[in-house]
């Protein structure tokens, strides 16, 4: 697979942003590409997520409330390939580790709380797959400080 992808340059430089993550490795990379076709289909991280099975379905009807899960009707090699690098990053990565963190105590089983990283790294893949950019463990601190301009504030100083 590297020969294969070596010979194509820009394919060669998308899949070293994919690799700029922490946990995901150079096969878990291309074969989420591979399953995908670089996601030349797909339009919304919404639609990447029913495709690889990773949306969310109730189990309602009437007064019935049943439990919440995912659908697993989608692409199940990338949901299998995820599985390791999503227990790499709840370890490595400090952005899911923190997310893993927040959610474990609130369900169930721990396996719940792996699934919505995988769903996230995924998620995380596709963005920086289309933007071109590299990962940075940064990015979500940056977020949270950059200042907000409030609607109330802009209509008064008019």
């Amino acid at each position: 697979m590297q020969a294969l992808v070596s010979k194509i340059t820009a394919l060669k430089r998308r899949i070293q942003y994919l690799e700029s993550i922490p946990g995901i490795s150079f096969i878990s990379a291309a074969t989420v590409i591979g399953e995908t076709l670089g996601f030349e289909s797909i339009t919304s991280a919404k639609q990447l997520t029913s495709f690889a099975g990773y949306d969310v379905v109730l189990r309602e009807s009437g007064s019935f409330k049943g439990k919440t899960k995912i659908i697993k009707k989608g692409n199940s090699h990338i949901r299998a390939v995820l599985y390791m690098p999503s227990m790499t990053c709840v370890r490595c990565n400090p952005t899911l580790k923190q997310f893993y963190q927040r959610l474990k105590p609130h369900k169930a089983k721990p396996i719940v709380a792996l699934i919505a990283v995988q769903r996230k790294l995924l998620i995380l893949m596709y963005t920086l797959w289309k933007n071109e950019v590299n990962y940075d463990p940064e990015y979500e601190i940056k977020k949270q400080q950059e200042p907000k301009a409030l609607a109330a504030q802009d209509s008064i100083m008019v």
